[in-house]
Order: structure tokens, then C-alpha cells, then sequence
């Protein structure tokens, strides 16, 4: 019967971790509107070759949104087990295998960009092709970057701490809108190309350090727990995510 019952301290950890997953989404759509405001000013070529550009790396983004979700899971699950040496270990695994795919994504990528451009453009719009190509390359160059990006910063939601995520979305945000309006009108198209992997390495400084601060603030209180050593202050912590 006691099962019957709302357990209120549970739905108010799920929706404290839950609530800064859904909201980071938000804030770096936010950047990205900056972002094509800024190429809208370009001209029409540049809006057709980015939205061209960005259809086709979102089938090769689904990878590392699926590396993701797994790092989501693995976390919690370890943490709840108390296993932090798996957690570790499992996240040098995935940026392994994130790395790699990465690899061979910008292979493909830059073998075959102006094929690919080909699924939405006619063959005689020749300097659309090119710069559907360019905008694959030249972001696909830092898919390493984004390849950690998924995997630290889902691995620290799955570890309880998805407020840190928040932060990250925020830094990629701020990231693409100073691209905007210093990267982009020096180098043009160039700049909105380089924009999302400036976002991704920005996120990654952040990111890094985060969970490495994080997996530090477990191992003291899983140490406390088990009575070997004293629950040590998280002010530091803290101090890091401010």
C-alpha cells in the first residue's frame, strides 16, 4: 500500500534534473537564431546553402545524440550503483568511439559534400554546390569537439548534476552570437561555418573541468557514506559552477 503513495521527494529530483534538460535545448536554439539572422544577411545563396548544409548533418549528428542518451544512462546507472571507476571508464569508451565516428564522418563528408549537395540542389547551381560543401567540411573538421560535447554533458546529467548543463547550452549560445557579430562579418559564409564548432570547443573548456569537479564531489560522499573519510564542503564546487 505505502507503494501507492505520490512520492514527492522523487518527482521533485526527476523534475530538478529533467526540467534544466529540456530548458538547454532552448537556450541554444537561441544562438542558433542569432546565427541565422546573421547569414539571412548575406543573401539568398548563403540561406539556401546553410539550410541545405544543415539538413544533411543532422542525419550525421544522430550518432552522437544517440552516444548521448547512452552516456545519460550509463551515469545514472553507475552512480546509483556506486561504481565511479565504470563511469570513468565507460566515458573514455564513448569519446573513443565518438572520435572515431567522428573521423569517419568528416571522410565521408569530404569525399562526397558536393553528391550530397546534390539530393537538394540542381547540378547547374555549381556555386551553391561549393558552398554546401564548404559549410560540411569546414564544420565537420571539429565533430571531436562536439563527440565530447555529448558525452560529458550528458554523462554529468545522467550523474545528477543537469543544472551544469544549462550552463554548457548557455556558453554555446553566448559562443555562436559573439561568432555572429565579430566571425561572421569578417570572414562571411567562412565565419557561419566556423560559428557551431567555436560553440562546441567553448562548451568543451567548460564541460571538461565540470566533470571532473563533479566525479571529485561524488568520490568524497560516497567515501563519507561508507564511513571512510569525512563529507567534505562542496563550496568549491559551487564556486566552479558560478
Amino acid at each position: 500500500k505505502e507503494e501507492r503513495k505520490a512520492d514527492w521527494r522523487c518527482m521533485g529530483l526527476l523534475l530538478y534534473m529533467g526540467l534544466p534538460m529540456g530548458l538547454q535545448y532552448s537556450i541554444t536554439a537561441i544562438g542558433a537564431v542569432f546565427l541565422q539572422t546573421a547569414v539571412n544577411g548575406l543573401g539568398s545563396m548563403y540561406v539556401a546553402a546553410m539550410t541545405s548544409g544543415v539538413r544533411i548533418v543532422c542525419f550525421f549528428f544522430t550518432m552522437f545524440d544517440a552516444l548521448g542518451s547512452t552516456m545519460t544512462t550509463y551515469g545514472g546507472q553507475n552512480v546509483g550503483a556506486r561504481k565511479l571507476e565504470r563511469v570513468k571508464k565507460g566515458l573514455g569508451c564513448a569519446c573513443l568511439i565518438g572520435s572515431i565516428y567522428a573521423i569517419f564522418a568528416f571522410a565521408i563528408l569530404y569525399l562526397s559534400g558536393p553528391a550530397l549537395a546534390l539530393l537538394f540542389v540542381d547540378a547547374s547551381e555549381t556555386e551553391l554546390i561549393a558552398n554546401i560543401a564548404k559549410y560540411l567540411v569546414l564544420e565537420s573538421m571539429f565533430y571531436i569537439p562536439l563527440a565530447l560535447v555529448d558525452c560529458f554533458r550528458y554523462l554529468i546529467q545522467g550523474m545528477g548534476y543537469s543544472v551544469l548543463a544549462v550552463f554548457a547550452g548557455g556558453i554555446e549560445m553566448l559562443a555562436r552570437i559573439v561568432a555572429t557579430y565579430t566571425i561572421v562579418p569578417l570572414l562571411g559564409f567562412t565565419g557561419v561555418c566556423l560559428a557551431s564548432p567555436i560553440a562546441w570547443i567553448m562548451a568543451d573548456l567548460y564541460l571538461i573541468p565540470a566533470f571532473f569537479c563533479v566525479y571529485k564531489s561524488l568520490q568524497r560522499k560516497f567515501e563519507a557514506e561508507n564511513g571512510n573519510a569525512v563529507l567534505a564542503d562542496d563550496s568549491g564546487f559551487w564556486l566552479f559552477v558560478f
